[in-house]
């Protein structure tokens, strides 16, 4: 008897989370409301507060669910260690590259990225928290075996093509071409990857 309740709760859980990023993506944090996020579900909002404890307690479950932004194994293509065991240029480039590919996997979060710099709210500071965290204890587990004047060099390049990377797939999801580089077609994003390889040649020299 005790484990069918289990059941619906975590069914009813993962709709609500699921509700909520479809709320955002397509409306906006300025349409969030927990009437919005249950109707969306197809369940009562009462569930909201008994699950999570309010409207801000299901959208940190969700920004920090595995599902949601880029993890740590995920930058790695699955094999933390073979990334460690990289030289950091190497590194360097294929993290910012795995996150890249990861970011245009997730055309949801993408959407929620953009709403995230046309409002600010209690809603999006607590994804902008989690993202930072995320990004931040990336870069220390990865890249925390350099000596401190490499280790802030390589955090400061990380940040760079961070942004870049974040900024074209955001882009792409509207518009097809920037700056002459097709970022809906294999053969642009080929060229990036190229690029970026060449711009971290140096890195923890």
């Amino acid at each position: 008897m005790s484990e069918r309740p289990r059941r619906n709760r975590a069914e009813t859980e993962q709709r609500l989370k699921s509700a909520l990023g479809t709320v955002l993506a397509e409306e906006g944090f300025g349409a969030l409301t927990p009437s919005r996020v249950a109707a969306a579900a197809g369940v009562d909002k009462m569930l909201i507060y008994r699950y999570f404890g309010d409207l801000e307690g299901l959208t940190e479950a969700v920004a920090r669910g595995p599902d949601f932004f880029p993890t740590l194994e995920e930058v790695c293509g699955g094999d933390v260690a073979a990334i460690l065991a990289l030289p950091v240029p190497e590194r360097a480039a294929t993290v910012a590259l795995n996150f890249a590919r990861c970011l245009l996997e997730r055309p949801v979060v993408l959407e929620l990225m953009v709403w995230e710099l046309v409002e600010r709210n209690q809603l999006t500071a607590i994804m902008e928290t989690s993202r930072e965290e995320t990004g931040l204890r990336i870069a220390r587990d990865l890249f925390g075996d350099l000596a401190d004047e490499s280790g802030q060099r390589v955090n400061a390049i990380s940040a760079i093509l961070g942004a870049a990377v974040t900024y074209l797939a955001l882009r792409q999801r509207k518009i097809r071409w920037f700056n002459g580089i097709d970022l809906k077609s294999e053969a642009g994003w080929a060229e990036i990857e190229v690029t970026i390889r060449a711009m971290t040649a140096h890195l923890g020299t």
